[in-house]
């Protein structure tokens, strides 16, 4: 790479600065009509619980209705004593990186891995036993272990770390794709959920093959060996005391003396007697309805549909023949008349784009049942979410019909569901946001502005005359708005407080601080003179972080009214080389905003040093937009010298070589989920402008999605066709779009550049 390419790249890019003309004054505006709370909903999803660290699952013993269990998927479980307390405490309940360090073995928390499941004996109150799912790490094998523990006798507040017994021990070679629920069920036996090891496509081939490992099902296990269960065929996961295994197969379970499955004829020696169903693809939560005992399951989809499933004995579920009710992956190997005589339909499916942007999503997160009683309307009805989309639905069966599904909330990041065992709510585990919500009703009168012009921000809101106080900024690189063309604006209404900016990275914000960005539309592409007013959304800092909401525009573009949780949709009839279309322009719901504005990003996306250090005239002033918000007062140190300071390039910028406009367009428009610490906890790239090529895992990275051809890498030098990250912006060679939601339309320059840059890449050793 030459010296010019580094210094690009780096963002030190000679630019002239201009000397500043004049210094507006800052001004202050006490007098907006913006909120610090976002509008009151009928059904509000709060915190409940903090102290906690990307949680994944969370229960109370039997009975127990002062405590809840919560594991973080890092390791520990965390006891909340108390969970009626007017004071919340945490304590740490077993510590498994502790404990495994001690023995030479490692906690492995790679993609998907690491604590995901707690369940707690039916006679946890006389035996002190919990169960708990974990990927361990020996050596340099990953397994993922299903372990009894016992409390100790004297500190119901701690686990005896020196009481693990074994009961699974098996070898995975993916970090996806694993599962890992726990419960016991009303029978007793403990069920256990196994995802079909990894990759995609069934990699491994686990998901139609009941004679091979403990993946791709519902395991159901007698940890008591009662009367008439039966001994477990041998395999290298079941641990041996003496040559007994730890655990006894339910002489009830389905596959008990199988000699065929799927029509094919197999050694009942052989048969994973454990199964209870089978054919899922990743059942990453389940539950059973205390009160009809049903045990329902969210099984997360591939590239087009998540489903829920009720799990009956001996059901096959279709993975990797089918993917929902569709065909999946491996179609074409289903036996004659697999819908018809082996497959169990999917009670509900939902798909990842098209249709209706209520009920589309990524990753389905599973759910439970409701049966508390301070929400009456939702109580029988099965209530899940989607981890991507932060949509929260609510499920009501009719019977043969199809189910009823309503969308009653959104929060991004929701990994799984659970209950207070105090009063019945439904709490659920917010492993972005480090805490645990729950569900609610709200009464407050709600008083949030309905229009744009009701906010105070605009003195002129045909014209769009900013407030006092309200000052524009441009940036150096908009991020893909499917060809929409946006106007930005921030106000910091008390005069006093500060931003606090760094040199790469997120700056801080005070509470108070707000960010309109205005999108307008050429009806006729190519001439400004068409443009149509959209949406204008605000982004508003407040004391526990940020939300956002939007306003749609009338079509008179007089004004603009509140859009409500769920977002909305619009189609615009436009012209594009002189032939009509129509194009759909999706307003985000309120969730949605908060997947991409995550603490995680920073919060303001594209307010930072690389965007803002460029030239800028406002009022009088011509300069340097950085140097302008130092002599007004806005941050709260001096910046050094803006032509030392890094910056994006946009991608027509010609005088910026190829590999710094790629590497800025990655920046904007994926960074804020694909790096360290991000949103995406699975990220196998990190995008950030300042980690050199190399240190961004770009170049012959592995995806947890490789299409199924393992030639697919997320770069491969001089090869577009199996570099991912091409394909996913242009959706080509059966890959789905990225980013997931916020936009629909393909940006057809960045696909060019992008191309460019892999075809003049060198290669490298993969």
């Amino acid at each position: 790479m030459n010296p010019k390419t580094l210094l690009a790249i780096s963002g030190l890019w000679t630019m002239s600065v201009p000397t500043a003309l004049s210094q507006p004054p800052r001004v202050e505006n006490p007098n907006l009509n913006v909120p610090s709370a976002p509008p009151a909903l009928d059904l509000q999803v709060v915190t409940a619980f903090t102290g906690v660290s990307s949680p994944v699952a969370m229960t109370s013993p039997p009975g127990d209705t002062r405590r809840l269990f919560i594991c973080d998927r890092g390791g520990l479980v965390r006891l909340i004593p108390e969970v009626a307390s007017s004071t919340l405490t945490t304590s740490t309940f077993i510590d498994l990186p502790a404990l495994l360090k001690t023995r030479n073995e490692t906690l492995s928390t790679s993609s998907e891995q690491g604590l995901l499941g707690i369940a707690f004996h039916p006679n946890y109150k006389t035996n002190r036993y919990f169960y708990l799912f974990y990927s361990v790490k020996i050596g340099s094998t990953v397994y993922e272990r299903v372990s009894r523990f016992t409390t100790l006798t004297k500190n119901p507040a701690l686990a005896d770390s020196g009481s693990e017994l074994v009961l699974l021990q098996q070898a995975d070679e993916a970090d996806n794709h694993n599962g890992g629920d726990l419960h016991f069920g009303p029978d007793g036996y403990l069920y256990i959920s196994f995802g079909d090891e990894g990759w995609q496509n069934d990699h491994y081939n686990n998901s139609q093959n009941i004679t091979k490992d403990f993946f791709s099902g519902i395991a159901r296990i007698d940890v008591d060996k009662k009367t008439g269960s039966l001994v477990p065929n041998p395999h290298a996961a079941i641990p041996l005391d003496d040559g007994v295994a730890r655990f006894s197969i339910p002489a009830d379970n389905p596959f008990v003396g199988a000699t065929s499955f799927n029509g094919i004829s197999i050694d009942p020696t052989k048969v994973r007697t454990e199964f209870w169903a089978v054919g899922l693809r990743n059942p990453w939560r389940f539950s059973f309805d205390s009160q009809t005992n049903e045990l329902w399951v969210g099984d997360v989809g591939s590239n087009t549909y998540e489903e829920v499933d009720i799990i009956t004995k001996g059901g096959n579920y279709g993975w990797a023949f089918r993917e929902g009710n569709h065909d999946g992956p491996k179609a074409k190997d289903a036996p004659a008349d697999f819908d018809v005589l082996y497959h169990q339909k999917p009670l509900y499916e939902y798909t990842h784009s098209g249709g209706d942007s209520n009920f589309i999503g990524k990753s389905i997160s599973g759910g439970l049942v409701y049966r508390g009683s301070r929400i009456p309307n939702l109580t029988g009805a099965y209530i899940f979410s989607d981890f991507v989309s932060g949509h929260i639905w609510s499920l009501v069966r009719n019977g043969s019909q199809p189910p009823t599904v309503t969308r009653i909330g959104g929060e991004v990041g929701i990994a799984a569901l659970g209950t207070d065992p105090s009063n019945g709510d439904l709490l659920m585990a917010d492993f972005d946001g480090n805490r645990i919500l729950r569900l609610t009703t709200d009464t407050a009168t709600n008083s949030f502005p309905a229009t744009l012009s009701a906010t105070g921000l605009f003195t002129d809101i045909t014209k769009l005359s900013p407030a006092p106080g309200l000052v524009p900024y441009t940036i150096n690189l908009p991020s893909w708005n499917d060809h929409a063309i946006t106007r930005n604006w921030f106000i910091i209404p008390n005069a006093s407080d500060k931003m606090t900016p760094a040199g790469d990275g997120s700056w801080k914000f005070p509470a108070g601080q707000i960010w309109v960005q205005h999108f307008d539309m050429e009806t006729e592409r190519g001439k400004p003179a068409t443009r149509k007013r959209l949406e204008t959304r605000l982004l508003v800092k407040n004391s526990t972080g940020v939300y956002g909401v939007s306003y749609r525009w009338n079509d008179a573009g007089t004004d603009a009214t509140l859009v409500p949780d769920s977002g909305a949709d619009m189609d615009l009839k436009l012209t594009v080389d002189a032939a009509p279309i129509t194009q759909r322009w999706h307003v985000p719901s309120r969730s949605e905003c908060m997947a991409c504005h995550s603490p995680q990003a920073g919060y303001a996306l594209s307010f930072d040093t690389r965007q803002l250090n460029r030239n800028f005239k406002f009022n009088g002033f011509s300069g340097n937009q950085l140097t302008f918000l130092k002599n007004v007062n806005y941050i709260s140190q001096p910046p050094p010298s803006p032509s030392q300071l890094p910056r994006y390039f946009a991608l027509d910028d010609n005088k910026a070589p190829l590999e710094a406009r790629v590497r800025s367009y990655l920046a904007v428009n994926c960074a804020y989920c694909h790096k360290a610490g991000g949103m995406v906890p699975y990220a196998v790239m990190d995008g950030r402008p300042e980690l050199t090529l190399e240190q961004t895992g770009l170049i012959n990275g592995k995806a947890i999605n490789n299409g199924g051809n393992p030639l697919n890498k997320l770069i491969v030098p001089g090869d577009p066709v199996h570099s991912i990250i091409h394909n996913r912006i242009a959706t080509t060679n059966g890959f789905t779009r990225m980013p997931p939601f916020g936009s629909i339309e393909i940006d057809q320059k960045a696909v060019v550049l992008l191309k460019e840059w892999i075809q003049q890449t060198p290669s490298r050793d993969p």
